[in-house]
């Protein structure tokens, strides 16, 4: 298949895009699915305002219904000094548009923004939409159709296609007519609808903004009728989002009278090389009437909060704790799971044990602190299990370096073969010692401090060791400084397809959405691993 789209000023490779926010959220995702996925045309970026914003604490995405969620990232963005940068290094092909999603809570802000982007973009799409923003940005700029107006004759000033971005929670016509007096060149339908509160067990809200704004299967008729109310206005390029899923969907806002399409919930849980082949399919499907591209859609994402109460809470050293949970999960090894604490925030963590469910976890922000604090028979929510388990055999050889240790005895327990080398400042930071020596054939210990095992780092006698255990498979998980020191070591012997590794990335969602654990490769750490292959991770 090599049609071929005409965008504006360009010639484009495909008519879909993903919208903005959802995963091509980092420079390095975005590239990488410019130049894997011919099918995608338009590369939608994330909104970037003039300063950086830092978003909503988590939870900030919930499971609203089946193939539908309700979030509220906060506009998550580096700020447009930041991003420029990025962007500026970023190597596009000229087959695709680069739609640059823009915010602002006043016209000089728009402005300002745009000027500084505006050399390294193909157009514009304003952000005059989001529904769940609580600080005079998004909706809040939309509902003002003079400022629409006003800013969108500032930015098509530059030059560049503008789109806006428009919101169903507002009247689209007036939005539309405003918009077109301003001289912008297409629209964006539509945003999410909101603002609205879901809660867990009909009375506790679980996004921390307390609101949100729903996506994907539940404002798909929604999504129609916006496209049609535009498209009865206008004959300008119209870009279609919200519920579409397959050629189905696709088909039903052609006939409203879209002309590219959006495709962004329905990605949820996709590793990046489904997503390739889902974008693929779907093409295949639109041209020939099939249904293939349904197969890779998930409707198991374990989103639902599991209760347990704390049936242990083991203090190990002043910054180290285990908890222990009065029930078991069944989780493969690499895995992780979030915790909630309503009111308190969420956070993933590696799962130490599956049975009975067992987090080691290291005391850092407030949310760790208020875990510390949990007492035997107190409350905690759990979902996931997500990621996913490498596909290894024969002899492992486990490395593990600080906080790491908590991801690696699930390994030592499935894998009868196992070495372990873990490495620790001192021996209260080596807990849990009688776990892996009752699964692992050999354990190697060292601490900073000499105080247990060899004095040093976890990957000072690394060679040593693998010449010894001779392992077909290295597994490491710690610091970044400790894996890329191991994966130095341990390429002299072993094929990089044998090594995994897992760092800590910035994870928010657990279903590859928010893009927030992008490596330098562009793979979401969530969903492609946690344990990824060194080609994936590239320090």
């Amino acid at each position: 298949m090599n049609m071929k789209y005409r965008f504006f000023n360009k010639e484009i490779s495909g008519n879909f895009t993903i919208p903005s926010g959802i995963i091509t959220t980092e420079v390095a995702t975005l590239e990488k699915i410019a130049n894997e996925i011919p099918e995608i045309g338009i590369l939608t970026t994330k909104s970037i305002s003039l300063s950086p914003r830092q978003g909503n604490k988590e939870p900030i995405i919930a499971q609203y219904s089946p193939f539908s969620f309700i979030n509220a990232v906060g506009l998550t963005n580096p700020g447009v000094e930041e991003f420029a940068k990025r962007i500026s290094k970023t190597k596009i092909p000229d087959d695709k548009f680069l739609l640059t999603s823009i915010l602002g809570n006043n016209e000089e802000e728009f402005r300002k923004v745009a000027e500084r982007l505006v050399d390294f973009t193909d157009g514009f799409e304003l952000n005059v939409s989001c529904p769940h923003s609580l600080d005079k940005y998004g909706q809040a700029v939309g509902q003002d159709k003079e400022l629409v107006e006003k800013v969108a004759r500032t930015i098509t000033s530059l030059g560049k296609p503008v789109l806006v971005k428009v919101s169903p929670n507002l009247d689209v016509r007036e939005t539309v007519k405003y918009a077109i007096a301003g001289g912008v060149a297409g629209f964006t339908a539509i945003n999410t609808r909101g603002p609205e509160e879901f809660c867990f067990e009909k009375k506790q809200p679980i996004l921390s903004n307390k609101v949100g704004g729903i996506s994907g299967r539940n404002i798909l008729e929604l999504g129609l009728n916006s496209v049609q109310k535009i498209r009865e206005m206008t004959d300008l390029p119209i870009i279609a989002c919200g519920g579409i899923s397959t050629r189905e969907e696709v088909a039903k806002y052609k006939t409203a009278g879209a002309d590219f399409f959006g495709i962004g919930s329905a990605l949820a849980g996709m590793k990046t090389e489904e997503i390739k082949e889902y974008f693929h399919e779907l093409a295949i499907d639109i041209e020939k009437g099939t249904n293939r591209a349904a197969g890779f859609l998930k409707d198991k994402l374990n989103m639902a909060y599991l209760k347990y109460q704390i049936e242990e809470n083991e203090k190990l050293a002043e910054d180290l704790f285990l908890l222990k949970l009065n029930g078991s999960l069944k989780v493969e090894p690499g895995q992780f799971i979030f915790s909630w604490l309503p009111d308190k925030g969420e956070k993933p963590f590696s799962v130490f044990d599956d049975a009975p469910l067992s987090l080691l976890i290291q005391k850092r922000g407030c949310f760790t602190k208020e875990l510390a604090k949990l007492k035997k028979g107190e409350t905690i929510y759990i979902r996931g299990p997500y990621g996913n388990s490498p596909q290894i055999s024969g002899k492992v050889l486990l490395v593990g370096g600080g906080s790491g240790i908590a991801g690696l005895y699930l390994f030592a327990k499935k894998y009868k073969k196992t070495a372990a080398v873990l490495g620790a400042k001192n021996k209260k930071h080596l807990p849990c010692l009688e776990k892996f020596r009752a699964r692992a054939e050999e354990l190697y210990l060292f601490t900073e401090t000499g105080d247990m095992g060899n004095k040093g780092l976890a990957t000072d006698k690394l060679e040593e060791i693998i010449k010894k255990e001779k392992p077909d498979y290295c597994i490491n998980c710690g610091p970044e400084a400790m894996i890329r020191e191991a994966v130095k070591k341990e390429s002299k012997y072993l094929e990089q397809e044998n090594i995994y590794s897992s760092i800590e990335f910035l994870t928010k969602c657990g279903i590859g959405l928010c893009g927030s654990c992008a490596t330098s490769q562009g793979y979401r750490s969530c969903v492609d691993g946690t344990f990824l292959k060194n080609n994936q991770i590239l320090f």
